[in-house]
Formats: C-alpha cells, sequence, structure tokens
C-alpha cells in the first residue's frame, strides 16, 4: 500500500493455497494471531480501543473475501494489512477517541511480586508513553513498523503485503525506529527485528 488501500496480502484469486493456511481454520488463524494484531490495532487507535470489536469486523471481512473465491499468498500479512485497514476506518469515524483510564488485560502490567509498587507504575507509564509514541507515528511508517513487530513478517513479506519495494519498507521501518528514539529518548539503538521474524 503507497497511497492506497490493498486488503489482499499479495492476493492470487486462482490460487492454490488456502486462505486460512495449512494448519487450522480462519478463526483458528486469528486467534493465534490475536496478541498481534491487538497490538497493531492499539497502535492505530491507542490503548483505550475496543480491540475485539475491531477484530470481529476484520475476521468478517476476511471472511467475505475469501467467499468470494480470494486466496492470499500469505495468510498472516492479509490479515494484518485487512485488520490495519480497519483501524483506519474506524479512525476516521471516531477521530480521536478518549484513552481509557483502565488498561486492559492484555495492557496491563502484572507485577512480580517482589516489585515495589512504584516500578510497577513506572512500567505502566512507561508501556503508555511507548504506545503513545508508536501512534504518532506517520501512518506508512507505523503499518510496516507494526507488521514487522507485532506481525513478525520479513521485510520482504511485508513489501509484498503492502505492494511496496522491499527497500521501501526498509526506510518506512528504520524512519520509524528513528522518530520512536527520539520520542522516548532512548540513546541505545532500537531494534527492527521482530519476536518470531516470517518468511
Amino acid at each position: 500500500m503507497t497511497g492506497g488501500r490493498t486488503e489482499h496480502g499479495g492476493c492470487n484469486p486462482t490460487g492454490p493455497r488456502d486462505a486460512t493456511g495449512a494448519d487450522g481454520s480462519l478463526a483458528e488463524l486469528f486467534q493465534a494471531q490475536r496478541q498481534g494484531l491487538a497490538g497493531a490495532v492499539r497502535g492505530v487507535l491507542g490503548a483505550g480501543t475496543d480491540v475485539a470489536e475491531v477484530l470481529q469486523e476484520s475476521f468478517l471481512r476476511c471472511w467475505r473475501s475469501w467467499q468470494r473465491g480470494e486466496r492470499p499468498r500469505d495468510p498472516v500479512a492479509w490479515i494484518f494489512v485487512v485488520t490495519w485497514n480497519v483501524a483506519v476506518d474506524e479512525r476516521r469515524r471516531h477521530r480521536r477517541r478518549p484513552e481509557s483510564a483502565a488498561l486492559d488485560e492484555e495492557t496491563i502490567v502484572h507485577a512480580h511480586p517482589d516489585t515495589a509498587p512504584g516500578r510497577a507504575i513506572e512500567q505502566q507509564d512507561e508501556l503508555r508513553r511507548a504506545q503513545r509514541a508508536i501512534e504518532r507515528l506517520a501512518d506508512p511508517e507505523k503499518q510496516v513498523f507494526l507488521l514487522r513487530v507485532s506481525g513478525g513478517l520479513s521485510f520482504a513479506a511485508v513489501a509484498s503485503a503492502l505492494a511496496i519495494p522491499e527497500g521501501t519498507a526498509k526506510t518506512r521501518m528504520r524512519t520509524a525506529l528513528q522518530r520512536l528514539r527520539l520520542s522516548l529518548g532512548v540513546t541505545s539503538p532500537l531494534t527492527d527485528q521482530p519476536s518470531e521474524k516470517r518468511s
């Protein structure tokens, strides 16, 4: 996706591969990627977002596309791009939602029994700062960042999903990391490696 939108993730309507992946249904694929998808949604809409509602709409869009005969070459990249588009649509409808005072169950920091209460609060503050810094990224950089970090996609997979050159994906990721470093006051380089990179 450069200036426009794509929800195909490298879609081949006549391809032989099942859009749900070889090891389960579409619902199982969404469930397996739920944590990363939720992080991507919050990166667009903020910590107070109703993640379940956005993911439900994303699932429905994917299901309708599948019913029309679409077959994505990379199912995970596909559902992340669809989810991104749903989140952006939601942002347009509710231009800016007030952040909830309470973090949801996937965002809250559960302190170790030995962690002092003051440190637990600091951890929550750091998490909120990081989320706000991601929200402030420009959409092109934010999209690549979330696909890399939340989706665990390789640069080749990101480029294919967004229909952009791989070099452009790398440049956007580098820009995102530089801006996050400035926002968070980090002096050491931030890594661009996802926790589980996929080809």
